[in-house]
Formats: C-alpha cells, sequence, structure tokens
C-alpha cells in the first residue's frame, strides 16, 4: 500500500480526485456505483520552484505551486505541515517573522520559499505534495514544507554559547564543527530568538513546536538551554532538574524513583524543563540558516532536539510527560468495480511515558466543521522493561477506525492537561498523523495510472477542520478566529460519499 508521512521520525530528529461535471450529475441522478471511476492521484517530492497565493487578504485563501516542473492547485482552506506547526498558504505570505495573533504581519508577495522568488532563498527549499488529478489539474489534499525533511544531525554538546543560545556540537575529542540553535521565538526552551545574538535570521515558519515539546529527552521530559551561564541559574531552567554525575544522564525528577536504575532527584522540579548541558549527545533537526544574507556562513536553526537521557517522573506524581514517537493510519478507500487495490485502517502507535506506573489513554480527534471531538482507541500499559515507560499497540489491519483524522492525542490516565512553565503541555501529547497508509494497485496496468487516494474519508478536509489556529490564533476569542471549510477545489477520488463504517453510516456525512 502507499504511504505518505507528513512529519519525520522522531528518532531521526528529536527522531496517494476529482469528478468530471457529467460524473456528478450521474451520481446525482442515482447512477449506480460500478458507474464510478478513480481519478488517478500523485504523489511528489522536490524543490519548491514557485509559490503564489490567490488572496493576500483572505487568511483561508488557496493558491499553487510548482514542484519538479509540475503546477499543483493548493486549494482554499488547506493547512500546510511546516516542521513545527500547520500554516496556511496565506501565513507562508507573512514573511520570515510572521508575528502572532491579533499582532501579525500583513502577507505580502513573495513568499522568500520559492526559487523563482527575488530574492532568492539560499538554500532550495522541499516540498512534498499528495493529491488527485481532477480534470486535466493536480490538486492536493496534503503538503510539507521543509528545507529538507530527512535533515539531521548528531553528536555531542562541547560547548554552549549562552548569549547566542548556540550549542557546538561535534564528535567527543576533537573539534565541534556544527553551530546549533534552538528556533525558538516565544522562549519556550531557553532565549527567545529576538533576545539571541544573531537570533533574527531564524526563520520563524520553520519554528520549534511551542506546545509539544520537540526539545526532550528520550522519554519525553522537556528539556531547555539556559538563558545565563553557569554558575548562574535560570529559575525557568534550573541547574537542579539534571541530576549530578554519574546519574545526569538517566534519573527521576521527584522524591521517588520510577524505577531503580532511574535513582531520586530530591529537589528538581517536574514542572520546569531539565537544562540540557555539555557532554549531552543530541539529534537535531532544522534549517541551515546564514548568519546575515550573503555572509556565507551557516548555523542550523534548529526545530528539534533530542538529548539521549532518560529523565522519568515519580509515580503517580503531577505533572508527568508523554511523547508520541510513530502514529500511522490507513485510510481504508471503497474498491472501484473492475480495480484491483488493497487498502487498510491499520492503526499503529509508538511512544513513551515518564511515568511508568500509569496507563496512558490513546485518542483519534475527530474535526467535523468547527467542532472538535475526542473519540478513544483503547488504553496502553506502559512497558515495565527495556525500554521503560514505552507505549505501543498495533491494531488490526481491517478493523474500522474511519474517519480519517488530522490528529491523535495521547493522556496519562487520570492526568488531566495542565500548562507548566513557559506554556508547554504536560500530561498529553497531540501530534499529526506521522504517517498515512492510503489505497495501492494490485495489478499492474489496470488502471494505467496509481489509484486515487480517499480524500472523502478524511473529514477535516471534506467537511472542514475546525477554528483556524496558527500563528497564535488559538488563543484568541472563537469569535475572532476564521471557520477552517472544505477543501475547495476539492481533490476528489471519484466517490461521491464517504466510505461506510460497519455499522453502514457514512464515516464523513
Amino acid at each position: 500500500m502507499n504511504r505518505f508521512t507528513p512529519i519525520p521520525d522522531r528518532r531521526a530528529v528529536s527522531r496517494g480526485r476529482w469528478l468530471g461535471a457529467w460524473l456528478v450529475l450521474a451520481l446525482q441522478l442515482g447512477t449506480p456505483a460500478w458507474a464510478q471511476t478513480p481519478t488517478p492521484s500523485f504523489s511528489m517530492l522536490g524543490y519548491l520552484q514557485e509559490l503564489d497565493v490567490t488572496d493576500l487578504g483572505d487568511p483561508l485563501s488557496g493558491g499553487r505551486m510548482k514542484v519538479n516542473g509540475i503546477d499543483v492547485v493548493l486549494p482554499r482552506n488547506l493547512l500546510i505541515k511546516m516542521p513545527g506547526q500547520y500554516l496556511t498558504v496565506n501565513d507562508l505570505f507573512r514573511g520570515p517573522h510572521p508575528g502572532v495573533a491579533p499582532a501579525l504581519v500583513a502577507a505580502s508577495k513573495p513568499s522568500g520559499l520559492a526559487l523563482k522568488d527575488t530574492p532568492r532563498p539560499p538554500i532550495a527549499f522541499e516540498a512534498q505534495v499528495i493529491g488527485n488529478i481532477v480534470g486535466g489539474e493536480y490538486r492536493a489534499g496534503w503538503v510539507n514544507i521543509t528545507q529538507q525533511d530527512l535533515n539531521v544531525g548528531a553528536g555531542f554538546i562541547r560547548s554552549i554559547d549562552y548569549a547566542k543560545g548556540e550549542m557546538l556540537v561535534g564528535p567527543d575529542t576533537g573539534p565541534a564543527v556544527a553551530r546549533v540553535r534552538i528556533n525558538d521565538p516565544l522562549g519556550r526552551y531557553g532565549l527567545r530568538n529576538a533576545d539571541k545574538t544573531g537570533g533574527q535570521s531564524m526563520d520563524e515558519r520553520f519554528a520549534a513546536d511551542p506546545g509539544n515539546a520537540p526539545v526532550a529527552a528520550d522519554t519525553g521530559f522537556p528539556m531547555c538551554l539556559p538563558r545565563v551561564a553557569p554558575p548562574g541559574n535560570d529559575p525557568d531552567c534550573p541547574l537542579g532538574n539534571r541530576a549530578p554525575s554519574p546519574n545526569q544522564g538517566r534519573f527521576t525528577c521527584g522524591p521517588i524513583s520510577a524505577e531503580p536504575t532511574a535513582p531520586a532527584l530530591a529537589g528538581c522540579q517536574p514542572g520546569k524543563p531539565a537544562p540540557l548541558q555539555v557532554g549531552d549527545y543530541i539529534n537535531f533537526s532544522g534549517m541551515m540558516t546564514e548568519d546575515s544574507p550573503g555572509s556565507g556562513t551557516f548555523f542550523h536553526a534548529a526545530h528539534a532536539v533530542h538529548a539521549m537521557a532518560g529523565i522519568y517522573t515519580s509515580p503517580g506524581a503531577n505533572p508527568a510527560y508523554v511523547f508520541i514517537e510513530e502514529a500511522l493510519v490507513g485510510t481504508l478507500g471503497e474498491p472501484y468495480p473492475g480495480v484491483d487495490q488493497e487498502q487498510t485502517s491499520r492503526f499503529r502507535i509508538v511512544g513513551f511515558t515518564t511515568d511508568p506506573s500509569r496507563r496512558v489513554e490513546v485518542f483519534l480527534i475527530d474535526v467535523n466543521g468547527a467542532n472538535e471531538t475526542e473519540r478513544r482507541l483503547t488504553t496502553l500499559t506502559p512497558s515495565p522493561v527495556a525500554q521503560i515507560g514505552r507505549i505501543r499497540i498495533t491494531l488490526p489491519s481491517k478493523a474500522n477506525f474511519l474517519p480519517v483524522t488530522r490528529d491523535v492525542r495521547i493522556r496519562i490516565e487520570g492526568h488531566a492537561s495542565v500548562k507548566v512553565a513557559g506554556g508547554l503541555d504536560s500530561g498529553q501529547y497531540t501530534a499529526p498523523v506521522g504517517e498515512y497508509i492510503y489505497p495501492e494497485n494490485t495489478r499492474f496496468g489496470r488502471p494505467r495510472f496509481p489509484v486515487s487516494v480517499p480524500f472523502e474519508n478524511f473529514c477535516f478536509l471534506k467537511n472542514g477542520g475546525g477554528l483556524l489556529g496558527t500563528l497564535g490564533r488559538d488563543a484568541l476569542p472563537d469569535a475572532s478566529r476564521p471557520v477552517i471549510g472544505p477543501l475547495v477545489p476539492f481533490p476528489a477520488s471519484g466517490h461521491a460519499v464517504s466510505q461506510r463504517r460497519a455499522d453502514n453510516t457514512l464515516s464523513c456525512p
């Protein structure tokens, strides 16, 4: 089956229509199902050559992009997946410092992301696009933009420049050659970009997630880069939240150890992140950024930093943290008569918790129009053996989990979601689905194109995706937030309605 992956694997970083008018009319008149014809799907990955927005005054405006020489329609209401956030097409034209609602920078052309733009970006950006070809037009249903999706670095923190918020990373001995800064406009994980020497050069459209900590230990415990050099103490990134040698890489932040090999650290404050230190081995992902235009010198503006550390929290104590490493969802897809295809609704999730003593609930987030609801799938017991605190399950490949969702959520049982220091979430973790599996042809050459992606099963695309929450709009009163409607034009698959569930009801009425 075909797959597309919206977000990089966590371990690596932190770690495929449209109906013609005649067919629409025929279906409205009650033509039997065998008359339905699939539209071809497409999946492309390449440099972003051109990017345009239809209406600079419409926050939900669509547009167009060119990738690998092919023009693709970006429908109105499309949310584009960026490394640490969703953005609309319009948001991309607010520049590298778009601001935070309600004080947003006005959208203007060009975006500065496409090779055709003037000035041209010093390093090309990459777009991954999945959609269906309708009436000779490529129409996107899902888009991901990065500088390079699989860009990953790794090494030891050799030194830290606290004024720049910069880590020098390399081997354990010899020269440290990689300069890494956290792309953090709000200062969740250390200095705000604006407070770092040279921080204004970072493009905040590619910033770290401000809610779910992408700067974290392997267990999901949030981490930070102190705002002052030791022996000074940053109260929001306290030195006391790292255990002394020899336990600095594995400990429990709290008075009772989570398990014997993670000794308790008295005085540790679990409501605050643990500081990154010289000697930590980290994986980082982000974009190469020039110190200044034309300088030819670059640093790495990271949207994710994961330290190889096992930091736990005391049994039953709040706050505690969870992390989603992998989330995979099959889209199913109503078969077409005479077309040999396979489809699945297999669901898989892998994650971690800092409190192995408590079970973890798993939800899909259903969005239909302006309404959002949790759909509970299961409750998992964390592993009591290596890796301690891991949660994972793979549900049957033909189980009926329609409709398809944009996001998944895990929550520690009995732990309400609470904001902790810096505005980070505790107790739960909400993330985009990491990988969709959509139908695949099982007989080469029949038809002579890849079978369509069943976007009619994606309720958030077919019926709308809630209230717009990009660039801080989620903090505005609901009345001030636009409602994300259906994709227009819609990347239809050839089916007039969504697939039916086991109880014969439509998954997306």
